[in-house]
């Protein structure tokens, strides 16, 4: 869909952004008028799946420096800097498995950001509504990694504050077509929170969920609790509003310890034991609460018309390179899978038989393989699989075949 535009907006940097139109919608924003005329602002029709918020380079620690602190990992210059980002991570994901999807972010206008531009580009990830600003850098993230190659996000390149970065600065695409909304394919739109913890990103990241939602899409939401993002707001003012978000969701996926950390009183334990209950007390008006805990499974619990459906997957075993994009292939694997069972039956959240609890199991056994496929290598987009090493795996899940993981 294509629309023919012109835009007025306000803003207090000096902004680059070529043939899209965007309005900022920071209220405390200081103005200056700044005027651009807009050929068009498309979307391709096949797109199913839009995702926002980051994208962002994560420079991880390399293996020969598991164990090593932030400062340790810089002073020995042994860490590598891969493309990443929740949002992003999602959609190429998703495209990688066979679903269209499209990116709304933010990213710097520098050599970063060209770089991850061009990378979603040539996953497939239809980049119409990327914005790109002079004012600030692209975002990396420092990750270090355990002895056992688990990941823990460590701050910000260069010791930059959180808002320092051009994601913060995500603007609303101006949609002034009432005949042809922008929004109107997308079945799925796909948020984190990240964005949220700052005012212009988060503003724009609400209005944009709240226009998709009126165009029919539904959301999904991953809680994915990072506190380096928020180091200025109390966590529980930060709870407060990853809470809020949450309730538009009608898919919602968390660790098992952002579980703890979501709902005082709720332990790791539980979220994975009883997820129904949790979905039941929480998020009521969800269709699904995930559950991840990485070498522990994943735990699930389907709210259908006619009846509940729930469940736990057992971890695959699977050579653990590092783990840092895992939850997000899980989601593109999850809406993937959901998409094709929707397609092929409208009615999917309908019914509650023993039929539809085996395809809901068979769904989330996908998504798991597709999280632990991509553990296998490094990099959270460059180890994502295709929808046919997933299938392989299945085929044999006991022990991951080399070719297989060698291809990813």
């Amino acid at each position: 869909m294509c629309h023919q535009l012109s835009l007025a907006f306000t803003s207090t940097q000096n902004r680059l952004r070529t043939s899209r139109a965007f309005r900022r919608i920071d209220p405390t924003a200081e103005s200056r008028p700044h005027t651009k005329t807009i050929t068009s602002l498309c979307l391709s029709p096949d797109v199913k799946v839009l995702t926002v918020g980051d994208a962002l380079l994560d420079c991880i620690a390399n293996d020969d420096a598991r164990g090593f602190t932030v400062e340790e990992m810089v002073e020995a210059k042994k860490w590598t800097a891969f493309p990443g980002g929740a949002p992003a991570n999602v959609a190429t994901a998703c495209c990688k498995l066979g679903t269209k999807a499209a990116y709304i972010g933010c990213l710097g206008q520098d050599e970063d950001g060209d770089k991850l531009e061009a990378l979603l580009k040539e996953t497939g990830v239809d980049t119409s509504l990327v914005q790109r600003d002079e004012s600030m850098p692209t975002r990396r993230v420092m990750v270090t990694r355990s002895m056992e190659g688990d990941r823990e996000f460590g701050g910000f390149y260069e010791g930059r504050d959180a808002d320092g970065f051009a994601d913060c600065n995500l603007d609303l695409p101006q949609d002034d077509d009432d005949d042809a909304p922008l929004f109107a394919n997308i079945d799925w739109v796909v948020s984190s929170t990240l964005s949220l913890a700052f005012p212009q990103s988060g503003a724009a990241v609400r209005e944009i969920v709240r226009n998709a939602l009126e165009q029919g899409a539904r959301l999904y939401v991953d809680v994915n609790w990072r506190p380096v993002f928020w180091p200025d707001t109390p966590q529980g003012v930060a709870r407060s509003e990853i809470w809020e978000f949450c309730q538009q969701a009608k898919i919602v996926k968390m660790t098992d310890e952002e579980a703890e950390w979501l709902m005082p009183g709720v332990t790791p334990e539980m979220a994975l034991a009883d997820p129904q209950k949790i979905h039941q007390l929480f998020f009521p008006d969800a269709f699904a609460l995930l559950v991840t805990a990485g070498e522990k499974g994943a735990a699930y619990s389907f709210f259908l018309n006619d009846g509940t459906c729930s469940g736990k997957i057992e971890p695959f075993s699977v050579p653990v390179v590092e783990t840092t994009g895992a939850g997000d292939a899980f989601s593109a694997g999850f809406l993937h899978a959901l998409s094709k069972a929707m397609k092929d039956s409208p009615g999917f959240f309908y019914s509650c038989n023993a039929q539809k609890k085996k395809e809901i199991h068979e769904l989330i056994k996908f998504a798991a393989a597709v999280g632990a496929l991509t553990c296998t290598n490094e990099g959270a987009i460059a180890a994502q699989p295709t929808y046919e090493q997933v299938q392989a795996f299945l085929n044999n899940p006991i022990e991951v075949d080399a070719e297989i993981v060698n291809k990813i």
